[in-house]
């Protein structure tokens, strides 16, 4: 998608089709905020975290491999969305000011939240299974080793590995810059990025590294679609039936494809799913439940500490039970459901309690 269009033009282009039904109203909201990324925040954690509700499924059900088609490395939509906002508001990039900025909202409820986990981890020696997986040897490590592995790699909570491997992005921000002011690199760095993530497979979680090389394409193809917002729009609305189907056959490919190909088709699905929700929730902005907007607000936040509630619900369950939660579908949307309104009051009252310090313990 080249920049074949003037920017005037394309911007007349969307203007007028904002005159259409099902357009959002053009001139009632903040320059710069966009309706639809804002509310893909809101759909994405909800992959993020229907990704991590954990039931014991029997063998063989097609509704577990249904859902994990659909929701399984949901990164990918979380990443696509960091790369968009980050290159939307890189008009005014200061490093240093950058950096602080991320270390306030990111890294320091990283470190606050993993204090107890660590030192629970450490302390018990409950190591998990794919940390274990990639260091048989860990619970032999000197107690410091063990917590810097931890505290470098986000190996003590499932949920954790992303915020080592975006921090790498961080750090290369300038460098990611430098493609996006020289606009014509994209061409060259895009497609090279996209070989390499089918070729550089999802690894064990804590690999941190690997999970970078892998995932800073879906990083990369964010920014490019922020860059070329307005093209695309004009695009999409040309070619809306590639854009709805395209993503809809591949994860119907998903369902069938022999082992060896389930990851790149799984990887291509998740890619396309990216335009094809900033299409439909452009297109649709106005129908939008509040409720997306409550998750948008609070998705980070969300992201940190779900997964708590999850693991309290799953012990307690096997606590009184003395058996794994099992697993179906309206057990399974129930959790959801419950985790979720668990997750959002817990914010909601770290922000009321904490008032603008909230971001610094809960990141919202």
């Amino acid at each position: 998608m080249e920049n074949q269009l003037p920017l005037a033009t394309a911007n007349a282009n969307i203007n007028a089709a904002a005159a259409a039904p099902l357009q959002p109203v053009a001139g009632k909201v903040p320059k710069k905020f966009i309706g639809y990324i804002h509310n893909f925040r809101g759909v994405a954690i909800i992959y993020v975290v229907g990704a991590h509700i954990l039931l014991n499924w029997p063998d063989g059900s097609v509704t577990h491999k249904i859902l994990d088609i659909i929701l399984q490395n949901s990164t990918i939509l979380f990443l696509f969305i960091a790369g968009y906002l980050f290159q939307h508001l890189s008009a005014k990039f200061e490093y240093k000011d950058y950096l602080i900025k991320k270390f306030q909202n990111v890294i320091c409820p990283y470190l606050l939240l993993s204090l107890p986990v660590i030192v629970y981890r450490v302390v018990s020696q409950d190591i998990n299974g794919f940390t274990l997986e990639e260091h048989p040897d860990f619970g032999a490590w000197p107690r410091w080793e063990q917590v810097g592995y931890y505290l470098l790699h986000g190996a003590h909570l499932q949920q954790l590995w992303f915020i080592p491997m975006i921090a790498l992005y961080y750090l290369i921000a300038p460098l990611l810059l430098y493609v996006d002011r020289k606009p014509v690199l994209y061409r060259y760095v895009l497609p090279g990025l996209i070989i390499l993530s089918l070729i550089v497979h999802r690894s064990t979680l804590s690999d941190t590294l690997v999970m970078a090389v892998h995932f800073l394409s879906v990083y990369v193809f964010g920014m490019f679609m922020s860059r070329y917002k307005d093209e695309f729009l004009v695009f999409a609305q040309k070619y809306a039936i590639l854009v709805t189907v395209l993503p809809l056959a591949f994860i119907t490919l998903n369902y069938f494809v022999e082992k060896p190909y389930y990851d790149p088709i799984d990887y291509i699905h998740k890619m396309l799913f990216c335009p094809f929700y900033l299409y439909w929730l452009w297109r649709l902005e106005k129908y939008v439940p509040k409720f997306v907007d409550v998750l948008a607000v609070l998705s980070f936040g969300i992201y940190f500490v779900h997964y708590f509630f999850v693991l309290a619900f799953r012990a307690i369950y096997q606590k009184v039970f003395h058996t794994p939660m099992p697993g179906n579908f309206f057990i399974w949307l129930g959790c959801l459901i419950v985790v979720m309104l668990l997750s959002i009051w817990t914010l909601q009252l770290a922000r009321k309690v904490l008032g603008n310090k909230s971001k610094f313990l809960v990141g919202c």
